[in-house]
């Protein structure tokens, strides 16, 4: 075949997405190529709320330091009524990931620095202009017909992650069917910059019953509004720079040159029926479209590559099966599909234009004060569920576990600061390494880190301490926790269950074994 490149993996789409997905499978060492139909990464500020699993994820990748600096974090929501009063005051609950709850984020300064980041890994071949027109299957790998500014060439790869978008042309040439709706509202959204002062961190939802509107800080003078398109309004009309000019005007004053990006945009609630077709597997909007409201879409689509790229890479060293790609949709879209319906409900919520609903609504959030139960579920934003996998790369707990321990199999583990032998303080993810990890609660109080991969050729044990008190209830239990690469705990045990925790992990990840160290905490918890 004449103009034939290879390649472990094909990332199509280098937006947010897939350029954490490319930079997450390089740490992996894997070899992939990131294709983008389009001249460089995009100049347009569209999601813009980042939730602490996907900081953590820009803190393994490496940006941190330099995205930080751009963003306003740790933010919460403010609700106002028909009238103009607060119903609400929301701040997402005590952060346990290592990162704020919640900040806001702007995607052209994410994208930049996810791109230098890309550009730093050798592992990765970058190519703007090239578009994927046509993938073909084989047995063990899928053939891609791209096009570029010197024609055509095909790209054979073990897999193809498609990050390219709602309107993914890699879905719809696979015909890969959508459920779910498309939004009757319209919204306009118009970013500004230059707004003066220090910005409060609270974005802001008026809703109003005439035209509910949304209010989103940024640093930097960046600024979002977000206005009810009303019936009868034309969508190039109200984009005029006098319009947006006029509907910001009673929350602050603006001239046309502060206006950055106006849009009249549709609202889609749909999510992929399937998100794997041979060796091709479907991420971020080309997996699944929500509406604004939750700001949950560039959050589940860094969920989706955090859960995905680490299990591709095992199935391309040998140490992963099918089955464990498998679990990829097992255990994201349930949580997918959650998002979806949270970010309708809150758009019910806000978007009401009904008096009588409008007034019924305001009396109901208020009246939540009187229930320190539902208050605390609304104020902490605790309708946020939180993933966790009770099926696919998971072991349920055995009855002798400690509840502690038990309760966290299928969550994201804690990220508390811990101390190590020299007398530093790190974020845990610092010494976890890129791989399975087995964490042992010693008696002491010390936490034996030890890594689990084969290819980690029974690397010596870490013993840390927990400095936060986040895992207080496990300290000196002897309880056992096994964490998969994307740092989630999949199985909780004892020591001397370890062994037969890892065996029961051997239909996804066979090549796990009980390394150097396990044995000695056996011998203690024996022994005492």
């Amino acid at each position: 075949m004449e103009n034939l490149l290879e390649t472990d993996v094909l990332v199509i789409g280098a937006g947010p997405i897939g350029l954490a997905a490319a930079n997450l499978l390089a740490d992996q060492d894997v070899r992939v190529m990131l294709v983008e139909k389009n001249a460089g990464t995009s100049d347009e500020p569209r999601a813009i709320s980042a939730t602490d699993e996907t900081l953590r994820v820009m803190q393994r990748i490496g940006i941190m330091d330099r995205l930080a600096p751009e963003m306003l974090m740790d933010t919460g929501a403010r609700y106002y009524g028909r009238k103009g009063q607060l119903l609400a005051e929301v701040r997402p609950a005590s952060p346990r990931l290592g990162q704020p709850g919640k900040s806001q984020f702007d995607q052209p300064v994410m994208e930049a620095l996810l791109l230098e980041a890309a550009r730093q890994r050798p592992q990765i071949d970058i190519r703007f202009n090239t578009e994927a027109f046509r993938i073909t299957e084989a047995p063990d790998h899928a053939d891609t017909v791209l096009i570029d500014d010197e024609g055509k060439k095909t790209v054979r790869a073990r897999w193809i992650i498609a990050c390219d978008g709602g309107r993914s042309p890699v879905r719809a040439q696979l015909g890969i069917p959508m459920e779910g709706s498309t939004q009757v509202q319209k919204w306009i959204v118009a970013d500004i910059v230059n707004t003066p002062g220090t910005p409060e961190p609270f974005a802001e939802f008026h809703c109003n019953g005439t035209r509910p509107a949304v209010v989103v800080p940024g640093v930097k003078g960046r600024r979002r509004y977000e206005f009810m398109l009303l019936p009868g309004e034309d969508a190039k009309t109200v984009t005029q720079p006098e319009k947006i000019i006029a509907l910001i005007a009673p929350f602050q004053k603006i001239v046309p040159k502060d206006i950055r990006r106006a849009a009249v945009y549709v609202a889609h609630q749909r999510v992929a029926l399937n998100y794997r077709m041979g060796h091709v597997l479907l991420a971020g909007d080309a997996a699944h479209m929500m509406p604004p409201f939750a700001g949950q879409a560039l959050n589940a689509g860094i969920r989706d590559v955090a859960n995905l790229v680490w299990k591709v890479a095992a199935h391309v060293r040998g140490t992963g099966t099918d089955a464990l790609i498998n679990t990829y949709a097992t255990e994201r879209r349930p949580h997918a599909v959650d998002m979806v319906r949270l970010s309708q409900r809150i758009g019910k919520v806000v978007m009401s234009v009904n008096p009588k609903l409008t007034a019924v609504r305001d009396a109901l959030i208020t009246g939540l004060g009187v229930v320190p139960a539902a208050k605390n579920w609304l104020t902490g934003m605790k309708f946020l569920k939180q993933p966790h996998f009770t099926d696919g790369c998971v072991v349920s707990a055995a009855d002798d576990v400690e509840k502690a321990a038990a309760a966290l199999v299928g969550r994201s583990l804690s990220q508390p600061q811990v101390l190590l032998a020299t007398g530093d303080t790190v974020p845990l993810d610092t010494v976890l390494g890129t791989g399975w990890a087995a964490l042992r609660f010693l008696p002491g109080g010390s936490i034996e880190i030890q890594p689990l991969d084969t290819n980690d050729g029974g690397a010596s044990p870490l013993s840390v301490v927990d400095t936060s008190g986040a895992f207080a209830a496990l300290a000196g239990t002897r309880s056992v926790l096994i964490v998969r690469p994307d740092r989630y705990v999949a199985a909780a045990t004892t020591a001397a269950g370890e062994a037969a925790a890892l065996r029961a992990l051997k239909d996804y990840a066979p090549g796990l074994a009980v390394q150097p160290g396990a044995a000695a905490s056996a011998a203690v918890a024996a022994r005492d």
